[in-house]
């Protein structure tokens, strides 16, 4: 890419932070963030990992814990030094070109509709507990059209709705985990089905050969870290906010992550887990407490309707991205009254639709393809987010050394450490059956995304802001 381009880039990075309010303070970044992250990844999918590898799942969401705190701490350093509203892929068309960009902003965009997607199934499964005889389909709908209708809200209204319910998954995450360690350690302790199952069969039941496959789903219950960089350019002063919600939200996920699921497993068996019912709710069957499961299931219900929330407020920014750098049509970057992507969201929520015929037509496979195919394509994210920032230090430091004001510890070893973890994920993950038809979806989406390129590639003119070229 010429000096020129890189250049053009940037104005397009500073024009983008004056068509959106910057609206976003710490506390709400943190809140979106975790509500990005915390969602079906761990109130449903935890109990597949679980069921499939046994007790090791605390151990792979603790290491995953430290892939994601790395992952997004790279994010960050590269948002603080631009914060524009199409984040790493901002960032990848300075150092790496248009084509890792074309590819990565598509994946993006196809692998956030795929998260919208498996997350509404789950709303559709959780509400089932209430009304079993109603298709999943019909609650997928129904969700999806509140959801859409919330993402034309202000920016400040959407981040006021999206904080109210990531706090709201985060305290009832950590009352389960009070409630379950008062009665694990309390003075009258229930007894601990899930720990004896430990006893009798270790860490590994199944093995590594049977653990292995299920790191790329304890993985993808920490994906929707791009929010942070895609809120970026929405971010009231990110050079003191960014770090902030990045230092919050790490901590946050990981104490309520490995607990939740420690306490979980003491209570429950692995292997009478059930993969259409949360593992919080089967957990608190065990629990003397007559309401309990029907209130944590109606809390997971708005927790996957939140993650579902902010990953469509990612996907849409990452479509206005592409438009304004000639990558996809230019309709979709035209803002509205409100300074939001209308189109964009109409496209997305377009496809979403799409994507809830699976729930027909397989209501009971849905889920786990969804997932799967999810995580595979976010995983794919990361590594892109992780190879940008390997070559987008250098350019900081080249160009413009007085941006550079956060920084990921142990660049570029960090670095390299988590796109090792990820690609090992990668690789093992097709070895178990359930997971084949999953990353056989992921793969084809990455393959698609690289064929389109080399069809359009001489077709396609970068832009600047306003469709200059």
């Amino acid at each position: 890419m010429s000096i020129r381009s890189r250049h053009a880039g940037l104005r397009v990075g500073r024009r983008h932070r004056q068509a959106f309010h910057r609206d976003l303070t710490a506390p709400s970044l943190a809140l979106l963030t975790i509500g990005g992250v915390m969602g079906s990844g761990l109130f449903l999918a935890s109990g597949l990992v679980a069921m499939r590898a046994g007790p090791i799942v605390v151990g792979f969401f603790l290491l995953g814990a430290w892939a994601m705190y790395l992952e997004i701490s790279a994010l960050a350093e590269m948002a603080i030094a631009t914060p524009a509203p199409g984040s790493f892929l901002t960032y990848s068309a300075e150092v790496l070109g248009p084509g890792w960009t074309f590819v990565a902003g598509w994946i993006f965009w196809f692998s956030s509709v795929l998260t919208m997607s498996s997350e509404v199934t789950a709303a559709a499964l959780f509400t089932r507990y209430w009304f079993p005889a109603v298709p999943i389909w019909i609650w997928a709908l129904a969700y999806s059209a509140g959801i859409v209708a919330i993402n034309f809200l202000s920016v400040r209204g959407f981040g006021t709705i999206e904080g109210v319910m990531a706090a709201v998954k985060a305290v009832a995450v950590a009352a389960f985990i009070l409630l379950a360690a008062y009665f694990v350690l309390g003075p009258h302790p229930v007894r601990l089905m899930g720990y004896q199952a430990f006893l009798a069969h270790g860490w590994l039941p199944h093995g590594w050969l049977g653990a292995a496959p299920e790191f790329l789903l304890t993985l993808f219950a920490y994906a929707g870290t791009g929010v942070v960089g895609m809120a970026a350019a929405e971010t009231k002063d990110p050079q003191a906010t960014i770090p902030k919600a990045v230092r919050a939200s790490v901590l946050i996920l990981a104490s309520l992550y490995v607990l939740s699921m420690t306490l979980v497993l003491a209570l429950v068996p692995y292997f009478r887990l059930s993969p259409g019912m949360s593992p919080f709710t089967q957990a608190l069957h065990h629990l003397p407490l007559p309401l309990g499961a029907g209130l944590m299931n109606l809390v997971l219900l708005f927790a996957v309707l939140s993650t579902m929330n902010a990953a469509l407020y990612s996907n849409v920014r990452v479509l206005y991205t592409l438009a304004q750098q000639g990558q996809a049509p230019r309709a979709l970057s035209r803002l509205n009254a409100r300074g939001q992507p209308a189109t964009a969201i109409w496209t997305s929520a377009g496809l979403l639709l799409m994507t809830i015929a699976l729930a027909y037509l397989l209501p009971h496979q849905a889920y786990g393809y969804l997932v799967t195919a999810t995580g595979f394509q976010a995983m794919f994210i990361w590594l892109m987010v992780l190879f940008t920032h390997l070559r987008y230090r250098p350019y900081l430091l080249r160009h413009h050394p007085e941006r550079l004001r956060y920084r990921l510890w142990g660049y570029p070893y960090t670095t390299w450490f988590v796109i090792l973890l990820v690609i090992l994920a990668l690789l093992a993950s097709p070895l178990a059956k359930a997971e084949l038809a999953g990353a056989l979806v992921g793969v084809a989406g990455i393959a698609a995304a690289a064929v389109a390129w080399w069809a359009v590639r001489r077709s396609l003119k970068p832009q600047g802001a306003g469709g200059q070229q």
